[in-house]
């Protein structure tokens, strides 16, 4: 066995520990972030969002599930914060500026602006949205769990 070998092994299972630590919520939304970024490049580097103009829905409604999902984790992390941050007003608006966020980033990098841009947008950001509230309902059950598993 060589030293690689060894320290490939121990880098596998120090982050085996570090995830046995997370709480879900962190862990669902890393998998979650993990999968976007995935889906996003292979999109890019293959064209599929000039080949399919409708992938682009399911990406903006993973992407807010990720935000959604990502409102849980500092209180994975046993920061304290206001437990009203975690209804769903909040993490829905959180949900929406990003969404929104994104929309103006893609202009402003310049993406094709074709006739139907208007009708994209809003479906993108009812998409970020959509996958937001999914993200939110899936976020609030763990958090729901963890809290009962504590008590």
């Amino acid at each position: 066995m060589s030293s690689d070998d060894g320290e490939t092994k121990y880098t596998i299972l120090l982050i085996f520990c570090i995830i046995l630590k997370m709480r879900l919520n962190t862990v669902y939304c890393l998998i979650a972030a993990s999968i976007l970024a995935v889906l996003h490049f292979i999109s890019l580097e293959f064209y599929l969002y000039w080949r399919y103009l409708w992938i682009d829905i399911p990406i903006h409604a993973l992407g807010g599930a990720v935000i959604a999902l990502l409102a849980f984790v500092p209180y994975d992390l046993n920061l304290k914060l206001p437990k009203r941050w975690l209804q769903i007003w909040p993490v829905m608006a959180l949900v929406l500026i990003a969404a929104l966020v994104w929309e103006v980033y893609e202009l402003a990098i310049g993406l094709p602006i074709d006739i139907e841009y208007p009708l994209d947008t809003v479906t993108d950001l009812i998409a970020g949205v959509v996958g937001g509230y999914l993200g939110f309902v899936v976020g609030q059950r763990l958090y729901k769990l963890k809290n009962f598993e504590q008590a």
